[in-house]
């Protein structure tokens, strides 16, 4: 499972209150412990001198001294043994040898508390108190307090925290950061790998960022290529139709001039209708009109309006394809009518004379396919992944004998993606071939 960076930050919080809670009964329970430990531990022992009066009481009445030594409050911080006079404990228990070798013990040993019980008949009893080795808090309390203990339990669970929060809001700064740097083109390179490559939020957001670093840098070259290429298809027409105003100057009656000028203007305003077409996809298309219109009609009158352009060079078109007389699509007739314009004109321009363009019709599921198929010399491999891109043309056509600006195919590129359909192009031995695929109308 994907690790969730809230669902994390959940956990460690539920961990942290209920280890928090559970740690501070466990001190507290540890210091009342410490507080019964120290009373015995201390001078004079009141616990063991209050068991010596009892044990004296019983002793007296013959009494049950096993409940006593068992089970006597402080039995639990230490084991108890009442010694007769001939140095036996009066329950029969084995005496551990630290009782036994009592008058060598060193100080470094565990501590043991004695006392000397006689009852009225003057028999004479020992009793020993043998410690247990105290836990180890019991010794940070007894150095330091329990106040001390609980500030440094605090200044340790504070730390942990600042690491925990660092860890995750360092990431956060240096994306951060490297956002700040995607206008001067280091954005790309300035997230660590190490971020790029997290599993939770943190990292996909890395991920995104780079990848939205990557589209920008991207879009803004492109832009530049762009301004580049519009600036140079208008900068020569604008030229040549500044020597043919200076050369009508000179003689009103050049009627070559005149056409020049004519000839020109045309071409400036084919380019700046195809960049206005171009911007159009740029912003929303509401005012469109959607018709229900029939497929059939539709190549029908693509056949009729690209007839004379196709006799120009004595070529024929035909249509292939069975299955599409009946099918209607929900378009803008006005944007398709564009986008099947600009690819039979461009199959036209490239194809030799005397050839023939196939438009090939076919249904697939929910989609039709329009391929236009040409016998020009297509285009490699190379080429065919930016020939949808503005201004781009092939080094073959670039000398404008073809015509063109290079917006046809990325208008219809734009056509039908805002038919939520696609274009591609493809090269094969037949020639060259645009498909062109629109989403079908169903009633």
């Amino acid at each position: 499972m994907k690790p969730n960076l809230i669902f994390t930050f959940w956990l460690a919080l539920i961990i942290a209150i209920i280890g928090t809670f559970f740690t501070s009964i466990a001190l507290m329970n540890q210091w009342s412990r410490y507080v019964s430990f120290s009373e015995i531990e201390g001078r004079p022992s009141y616990p063991v001198q209050s068991l010596v009066r009892e044990i004296e009481s019983t002793l007296n009445k013959n009494g049950n001294l096993e409940a006593i030594l068992l089970e006597s409050r402080i039995s639990e911080f230490g084991d108890i043994y009442l010694l007769n006079s001939l140095g036996a404990d009066v329950l029969g228990r084995t005496l551990p040898t630290e009782i036994l070798n009592l008058d060598s013990r060193s100080s470094s040993q565990q501590p043991i508390l004695t006392r000397r019980i006689e009852t009225d008949d003057k028999k004479l009893y020992s009793l020993i108190f043998h410690f247990n080795s105290p836990a180890p808090i019991w010794t940070l309390f007894k150095r330091f307090g329990l106040y001390i203990v609980l500030l440094a339990a605090l200044v340790i669970s504070s730390f942990i925290a600042w690491f925990l929060a660092a860890k995750t809001v360092r990431p956060i700064q240096d994306i951060v950061l490297a956002s700040n740097l995607q206008g001067e083109g280091d954005f790309l390179t300035k997230i660590d790998k190490k971020i790029i490559q997290r599993q939770d939020e943190i990292g996909e957001l890395a991920r995104q960022l780079q990848l939205s670093g990557m589209k920008i840098h991207e879009l803004l070259k492109k832009q530049k290529e762009f301004l580049r290429d519009v600036s140079h298809e208008v900068r020569t027409p604008l030229a040549r139709l500044q020597l043919a105003t200076e050369t009508l100057q000179l003689d009103t009656n050049d009627e070559r001039s005149l056409e020049q000028i004519k000839c020109e203007v045309t071409i400036i305003n084919q380019l700046v209708q195809d960049l206005l077409h171009l911007s159009h996809f740029d912003r929303p298309a509401n005012s469109q009109k959607i018709e229900n219109i029939s497929l059939s009609d539709v190549i029908c009158d693509l056949i009729d309006r690209s007839q004379i352009l196709a006799q120009s060079k004595n070529i024929v078109i035909k249509v292939q394809g069975k299955k599409w007389q009946n099918i209607n699509l929900k378009v803008v007739r006005l944007l398709i009518d564009r986008a099947l314009d600009n690819l039979i004109s461009n199959a036209v321009r490239h194809s030799p004379k005397n050839s023939e363009i196939c438009i090939r019709c076919s249904v697939c599921d929910d989609h039709c396919h329009i391929g236009i198929l040409d016998q020009g010399n297509g285009v490699s491999d190379s080429d065919l992944k930016n020939i949808f891109e503005p201004f781009f043309r092939v080094d073959s056509s670039r000398n404008r004998q073809t015509g063109g600006f290079g917006l046809g195919l990325s208008l219809v590129k734009q056509i039908a993606e805002f038919h939520k359909g696609k274009v591609v192009a493809l090269s094969h031995n037949e020639g060259f071939m645009v498909k062109l695929t629109l989403p079908i109308y169903k009633v």
